[in-house]
């Protein structure tokens, strides 16, 4: 049986009731989730995930290329509140359809609670040669539809933007989900500029500068294609600060002033304070300290002026080291201690770190 007339919404909320039914009645449940999307199928599980652990429920992925014995590895780590997320199937056949098909017993005596992630050709794989245990299932939902969906929009383009993750690991994984949702999208659109511009940040982050710069480039051509302004100056910013990285510093400069020309036409004044910041920082490193402590005052100025106190702390701080440059250290001292006021108001680790190994050494 399968069912996607309703709602993404709705099939999401049955899947998980599936789930927390057969765990209430102590019974096995055998599910088959069939998605296009690696986008969606990866937003649908998050979701189910936390409809589980709301109940208390716990979540384990198997990659089924990793373990293909699956009804010994459910056996051996099934637990009463134990669901699994099983991915990779094509990974691991052909072994993993014999194993299922003749250990089939083992799932339902273990009370089992599963989903199977397959797409199309994996489910009709499934049917076809481990038939046994396919006539096991409890139901097959789908997830299929394109991932713009007019009700799924706002988690989408939410996905699009993100680039703050904990691990190195986070992030290669977003680039992964990104790049596959990215090649399944059909046109260059509002959608397709944020993941280019999130990408580029995603590589850079990793240290793939000449990646970065890559896709900055198509996202700027998107960004100026439908007119998207402020878009236009965050990846004209980003760009220069790759260029940065990269030991390109004329070119750096080139797109800092043509991102600041941007927010200032916009009046988006957030961005204007972070580029005249990096305009600042630039120059500082180019030894022309008089120019950068200009460019700092300027953010400084913004970041009061619209309650930006990172972005303040930020600039203290950096007015701080070009002071220190100029061997005016008094001047010096009374802007790091601005700065760790601020760093320590806000519990910004790195404004703290950078005032007080400054103010240490001073002192020292």
């Amino acid at each position: 049986m399968t069912e996607i007339e309703d709602p993404i919404d709705v099939r999401i909320s049955r899947l998980g009731n599936y789930l927390i039914r057969a765990h209430k009645y102590n019974k096995a449940s055998i599910l088959f989730a069939l998605y296009l999307s690696e986008y969606v199928r990866a937003d649908v599980e998050k979701e189910i995930r936390q409809l589980l652990d709301e109940q208390g429920l716990e979540a384990l992925s198997v990659d089924a290329g990793e373990y293909k014995d699956l009804p010994s590895f459910f056996s051996l780590r099934s637990a009463e509140r134990t669901v699994f997320f099983v991915h990779n199937l094509e990974k691991g056949f052909p072994d993993a359809l014999r194993y299922l098909n003749f250990k089939r017993e083992e799932i339902i005596d273990h009370r089992v609670k599963v989903v199977f992630w397959v797409t199309d050709k994996e489910l009709t794989r499934i049917g076809n040669e481990a038939p046994d245990f396919f006539a096991f299932r409890n139901r097959v939902i789908e997830f299929s539809e394109v991932p713009l969906a007019k009700e799924r929009r706002p988690a989408l383009v939410e996905f699009a933007l993100e680039t703050e993750y904990k691990s190195l690991d986070e992030i290669k994984r977003s680039i992964e989900l990104k790049e596959t949702l990215l090649s399944e999208l059909s046109k260059n659109d509002e959608i397709s500029g944020y993941l280019l511009s999130s990408l580029g940040i995603l590589y850079y982050q990793i240290g793939s500068y000449k990646k970065a710069i890559e896709y900055h480039e198509r996202a700027l051509e998107i960004a100026r294609e439908i007119g998207n302004r402020q878009g236009e100056g965050a990846v004209l910013g980003n760009l220069g600060i790759a260029y940065r990285n990269l030991g390109k510093v004329e070119k750096a400069i080139e797109y800092y002033e043509q991102a600041l020309v941007t927010s200032k036409e916009i009046g988006d004044r957030r961005n204007e304070g972070i580029w005249l910041g990096n305009l600042g920082n630039t120059y500082r490193n180019l030894g022309q300290v008089e120019k950068a402590i200009e460019y700092h005052e300027q953010a400084l100025v913004i970041a009061r002026e619209i309650g930006d106190r990172r972005g303040e702390g930020a600039n203290l701080g950096n007015l701080g080291l070009a002071y220190s440059d100029l061997e005016q250290v008094e001047k010096a001292v009374e802007y790091y201690e601005q700065a760790l006021v601020i760093g320590k108001e806000i519990k910004d680790p790195r404004i703290i770190n950078l005032c007080e190994e400054n103010l240490n050494s001073i002192r020292s």
